[in-house]
């Protein structure tokens, strides 16, 4: 069945500035967003999945503020998270070493999301995840 344009719900959408802090608030306004919405099924995942793009944006893109969007696909148990920042750069997935403290967070992404990527976006770009879930 083909989900139309129309069942497309925005969720949050929002700037943060570039502070460590701001990855706690990424985290709260995700579950508040599901949890208003009825889809805390997806709170778990979508709050580490968007703590990891906020928190790479914040590290590497260097600049004053990233953007957090979240979209549902009513019917299609789809859920996007984006976070856009003003580098160009692509994110690397890196392969961290044993004892290594960083570099695991877009394997992460990866591992619980369905799909994720990235696109040019104005002179930065936007990291996308997608999650799903059994409609």
């Amino acid at each position: 069945m083909a989900v139309s344009a129309t069942e497309t719900t925005p969720l949050i959408a929002f700037a943060l500035p570039s502070t460590p802090y701001s990855v706690q608030m990424a985290r709260f306004y995700v579950r508040a967003a599901l949890s208003y919405h009825d889809l805390g099924d997806y709170a778990e995942d979508a709050e580490m999945v968007a703590s990891e793009l906020v928190t790479n944006a914040i590290t590497h893109a260097g600049g004053r503020s990233v953007g957090l969007e979240m979209t549902c696909m009513q019917g299609a148990g789809t859920l996007a998270i984006v976070v856009t920042d003003p580098c160009p750069r692509p994110p690397v997935k890196r392969d961290p070493g044993d004892g290594a403290e960083h570099g695991r967070g877009l394997h992460l992404v990866q591992a619980l999301s369905t799909r994720w990527g990235w696109r040019p976006q104005d002179r930065g770009k936007a990291v996308f995840a997608i999650l799903t879930r059994e409609a």
